[in-house]
């Protein structure tokens, strides 16, 4: 880490415990440590750590008023998400379907001001028989289906007034990970606790289930795309508030059963590092200890933000990293031929543009001609993306992959 990403964590880790961030560092570019906030979208808390340090005088004038102005913007944005969530929660309530709310909408009442952990969308978790209740029923209040936004673990719903709602039926994609998740997600609805969404009581995770969910939450995306800072926060001021309710033992066998154990005690000795946080006794996390892949994963969670995006070279690079249908005996190998294999596909799967080739195979080198110059000439993406994909994203993939490899995804 560099030191504004230094001077940004630390005061990170002060604002989310309510304290005043007092440490400084030389030689900081606050610019960045600006655009990091935003960029992880935490320039609320940032804010709160920020508005009674002797640091303002650093800072500067401009930018803390900046800070001051987004923190107001997202305190009356997220209260009113939590209050129209109220009105659609009860509604579901109503038709005695039972729902469990997911990730922010249960930590953010663990943060000093729960209005400056941001939420752009609910996460929600139904059983699969009440999916298309559910969806009725919030069309019922205006909401509109998006048909494009479907995956094999939700769909999603937008609202002109209340927030948008993701409605589970599994907790994330089975790509690449355990069978084992079945057995799990059938479970979490008997341990399920109540808790209060505004207005509304509903059901949460419990808080082993939760802990344990954050970070498979974390171990997708970072396969598909990639997490921020954020999430770590998520798990630090749960382990907190709620780390002595939580069986450890059981955490940890469970997290072994379903294939994340490694990549668990990795976050929590991320979050060792970044926060200080004081790791359960039942975790034993020097063994996972690697100075270059933690830094190197570092590197990717501040690159990525709150929603994983990166650089469109990095992106592609990420998809062809990880394979989602088996682990690859050998990483280098395996990261390379998906390389290739996203440049030159299968022909059956490839669009309706290139028929031609999967009625006549030996066209198979026309289309794929056809198919590279098509992601040449697009103007969806810069030349530059595009050249740096192409020159470089085969050893950023075989990097990446290492890096999964090492952390057993």
């Amino acid at each position: 880490m560099n030191n504004a990403e230094k001077q940004f964590v630390d005061i990170l880790s002060a604002g989310i415990r309510g304290k005043v961030a007092d440490k400084i560092y030389e030689n900081v570019e606050w610019d960045e440590v600006i655009d990091l906030a935003n960029k992880h979208k935490v320039e609320g808390i940032i804010y709160l750590a920020l508005r009674k340090s002797n640091l303002v005088s650093k800072v500067g004038e401009k930018r803390i008023n900046l800070l001051k102005q987004k923190a107001a913007i997202t305190g009356i944005g997220q209260s009113r998400h939590i209050s129209g969530l109220s009105i659609v929660f009860n509604k579901i309530i109503e038709e005695n379907i039972p729902v469990i709310v997911l990730k922010g909408l249960v930590v953010r009442e663990f943060y000093p001001q729960p209005d400056q952990r941001t939420m752009s969308d609910a996460d929600i978790l139904v059983h699969k028989d009440d999916v298309e209740k559910v969806k009725r029923l919030l069309i019922d209040m205006g909401y509109i289906y998006l048909e494009d936004h479907k995956a094999s673990h939700h769909i999603a719903l937008v609202h002109h007034k209340y927030p948008m709602v993701e409605v589970h039926w599994n907790l994330f994609k089975r790509d690449g990970f355990s069978n084992e998740l079945v057995h799990y997600e059938r479970l979490i609805w008997n341990r399920a606790i109540k808790v209060n969404v505004g207005e509304a009581e509903v059901l949460s995770l419990s808080y082993e289930d939760l802990a344990l969910h954050l970070c498979m939450h974390m171990a997708a995306h970072l396969a598909a795309t990639g997490f921020g800072v954020r999430q770590l926060c998520d798990l630090v001021v749960l382990v907190e508030k709620k780390g002595e309710e939580i069986d450890w033992n059981s955490f940890i066998m469970k997290a072994r059963m379903y294939g994340f154990e490694k990549f668990s005690l990795i976050m929590f000795l991320l979050c060792k590092e970044l926060f200080q946080l004081k790791i359960p006794k039942e975790l034993e996390v020097k063994s996972v200890n690697n100075k270059k892949y933690m830094a190197a994963l570092l590197d990717e969670i501040f690159e990525s933000g709150v929603h994983g995006k990166k650089e469109m070279a990095n992106q592609f690079a990420t998809q062809v990293a990880f394979n989602f249908e088996d682990k690859d005996s050998n990483a280098t190998l395996g990261a390379i031929t998906r390389y290739f294999r996203f440049i030159f596909p299968r022909i059956d799967d490839m669009s309706d543009k290139y028929s031609y080739a999967k009625k006549f195979k030996i066209l198979a080198p026309i289309a794929w001609i056809h198919h590279l110059f098509a992601g040449i000439f697009t103007s969806e993406y810069s030349f530059k993306d595009k050249f740096e994909f192409l020159t470089k994203g085969a050893a950023t993939a075989v990097n990446r992959n290492k890096l999964l490899d090492w952390m057993e995804l």
